[in-house]
This record gives structure tokens, C-alpha cells and sequence, in this order.
């Protein structure tokens, strides 16, 4: 009787011992998911790396990609590594647009800290590459999207900068036409018609695109209550008038630069002084526009 007994605590024993070890495991899997990754502060991050700061960057990043897919990340925690990779190695271009996204989509709802985070960090993404058009778009979303408010007044100041982002990457290399749509909507739902038809006609001009040129032309007639084919034959002398002064002043730069530069000054130029009158913006060759239809 006694030995029988004396099994019978040892089984249940082993059987405490197992279930205590399980338990012990499953904390410390919760624990590990739990845990973030370490992120030094902005200020400290270059000082931590001990000058080898694209390589302590580099692995941050990897660290990141790992963490943003565990469903237990935080947003603080998230946006803490970015803005260390960052601090880290400012020149790290891809690393923007992948935090700018990683901060406003990890969890279930973004809070408005961390997505003012987000467009901090995606202007600083900004200065540093001034061409990447999808750092001020998505800062643009995030201001007119992502962040929420019940006061008018603090709704429409965001909307306005997110607009404005918008407006600026429609003019930087490679920028869907489709930017423009959007950014003409936004204005007109400020009450700015006027501003809406000039950025349109503008996009209109230098849009070789078909699909989204003529996309914008419905958008135009829409806003100005015209028929798109009586706007597209007003604006096809327009767009040579353009596609001449263009090619007889800057030909050597995309069109929508030569919205932005506008034509040689005929005085005196310190520009040409520097340069020798040579055009040093040659990002691609002049091509014909396309006639609208």
C-alpha cells in the first residue's frame, strides 16, 4: 500500500513539475514577445555606435522588420528605432518611407503622438533627399487621414499642410499626375476653386501621360462646369505655347522643372556666371509632349 502511495505522489509531482515548467515558458515566451527592441534617443544613438553609425543603423533596421511583424510591437516602441536609424545615418534613403509607413500601421489605432512622429521624421526625410516625391505624400496622408479631431479649426490647419505636402510632390520627378486630382478635390473643398483650376491647368500642361491627363481634364470641366472637349481645345495652345518656351529656354530639364525655374533670365544671371551659361540640370532628355485629345 505503501509503494502504491508513494508512485502515486511521485506521478502527481512530476506532473506539478511539468505543468510549473510549462507555465514558466509560456511567460517567458510572453516576456520575449513583449519585449522591444533597445533604441538609444536621437542625441545618444551616434555616440552609442562608436563611429560605425550605417552599420549600427543597418541593424537597427533589421531589428525593426523583425519587431514590426511581431503583433505584440507598440507604436512608441517602433517609432523609438526609427528615429535612432535615422539619427544614426540620415543618408539611409529607404529607411524614411519604410518608418514613415511601419509608425502608422503598426497596432490597431495610431495615436496622434506618434503620427506627428511619423511627419517629423518624413520632413526630415525631405531635407535630406528634396526629389523623392512619396516622403511629403505620405506626410500629406498622414496629416489629412491618420490624424483626428473634433475642432474645426485644428482640422482645417492639417488638412491645409497635408495639401500642401501634396502640392509640392506633384512637382518633384516622377509624381503621378493622379496627385493632382486629389490635391484639386482638397482645394476645392476649402472653398479655393480658383487655386484648385490653376494647379490643374498647370498639371494639365506637362502631363504626358494619357490616362491621367485626361483624368484631369474631367476634373477640370467637373470644377469648372465646362465640356472636357471645349477645355482640352483651350488648352492645346496653351501647351504649345509652353512646349516652345520650354524647349527655346531649358530644354535640358524635365518640364515640371521648367514649371518651377520658368525661363532664362535675359539680364544678368549669376547662374550662367557660375556655370558658363551651361544648363548642369540634365536629369533627363527633353521629350515631345504628347497633343492632348
Amino acid at each position: 500500500m505503501r509503494t502504491w502511495l508513494a508512485l502515486a505522489v511521485a506521478v502527481a509531482s512530476l506532473g506539478v513539475a511539468r505543468a510549473a515548467r510549462v507555465i514558466a515558458k509560456a511567460g517567458e515566451e510572453e516576456d520575449k514577445a513583449l519585449a522591444a527592441p533597445y533604441a538609444p534617443s536621437p542625441g545618444a544613438a551616434p555616440f552609442i555606435s562608436l563611429g560605425y553609425h550605417e552599420a549600427a543603423a543597418d541593424g537597427m533596421f533589421v531589428r525593426l522588420r523583425g519587431y514590426f511583424g511581431d503583433p505584440s510591437s507598440t507604436q512608441d516602441a517602433v517609432a523609438s528605432i526609427c528615429e535612432a536609424i535615422v539619427a544614426l545615418d540620415p543618408r539611409f534613403h529607404g529607411g524614411y518611407e519604410y518608418c514613415g509607413n511601419a509608425m502608422t500601421y503598426v497596432g490597431r489605432a495610431v495615436s496622434q503622438s506618434v503620427s506627428l512622429r511619423a511627419i517629423k521624421l518624413l520632413e526630415q526625410g525631405s531635407e535630406q533627399f528634396p526629389d523623392d516625391w512619396k516622403l511629403p505624400t505620405l506626410a500629406g496622408q498622414i496629416y489629412t487621414q491618420d490624424l483626428t479631431t473634433h475642432d474645426p479649426a485644428q482640422r482645417r490647419v492639417w488638412d491645409e499642410k497635408g495639401t500642401r505636402l501634396i502640392e509640392s510632390a506633384i512637382r518633384k520627378p516622377g509624381a503621378p499626375a493622379e496627385l493632382g486630382d486629389w490635391a484639386a478635390v482638397m482645394r476645392t473643398k476649402f472653398g479655393q476653386r480658383e487655386r484648385a483650376v490653376q494647379g490643374l491647368r498647370e498639371l494639365i500642361l506637362v502631363t504626358t501621360e494619357t490616362r491621367a491627363r485626361r483624368a484631369l481634364l474631367d476634373r477640370l470641366a467637373s470644377i469648372e462646369k465646362q465640356d472636357v472637349d471645349a477645355i482640352a481645345s483651350e488648352l492645346y495652345e496653351a501647351r504649345r505655347d509652353f512646349e516652345m518656351k520650354w524647349r527655346a529656354s531649358r530644354p535640358g530639364i524635365p518640364a515640371t522643372w521648367f514649371v518651377l525655374l520658368g525661363p532664362r533670365s535675359r539680364g544678368f544671371d549669376m547662374g550662367d556666371l557660375a556655370t558658363g551659361g551651361r544648363e548642369l540640370i540634365t536629369l533627363e532628355p527633353a521629350h515631345p509632349l504628347e497633343p492632348l485629345e
